[in-house]
């Protein structure tokens, strides 16, 4: 029970910084005149690389000491791909009730609600 705690502390740790980046650009971006779809989707990319090293190298450390670039890399790709639409399709379409403003706050609360799915297939599957 320890090492769970452990992971997810480190998880969100990660997690924090990953919001941070990932909100960071999408604010960015849509200042920028992009749209919220390509602003998300870039915002996820500059996270996940983040995220994905620090959780690999740190968070699930103890889990395995083999290379991140192998079955792990995979399994984390196809999980970012599907929690990025669910991300996307949901900021997309509050986008078309609200202010871009809004958006911007709403995102790192997307991001949190997503993160608890990423941490257990992430712990689970991904770096198993």
């Amino acid at each position: 029970m320890k090492v769970w705690f452990r992971q997810l502390f480190l998880f969100g740790i990660v997690g924090m910084v990953q919001v941070v980046i990932d909100s960071g650009v999408l604010i960015g971006l849509t200042h920028a005149g992009a749209g919220v779809a390509m602003a998300n989707v870039c915002g996820r990319i500059a996270g996940a690389l983040v995220g994905f090293l620090l959780n690999g190298k740190a968070t699930f450390s103890s889990v395995s000491n083999r290379r991140l670039h192998d079955g792990p890399l995979l399994r984390f790709i196809l999980i970012w791909l599907t929690l990025t639409t669910v991300s996307t399709l949901l900021l997309v379409l509050l986008r078309q009730r609200v202010p871009l403003e809004s958006v911007w706050m709403v995102k790192p609360v997307v991001e949190a609600c997503l993160a608890a799915v990423s941490f257990l297939v992430s712990k689970f599957w991904i770096y198993t």
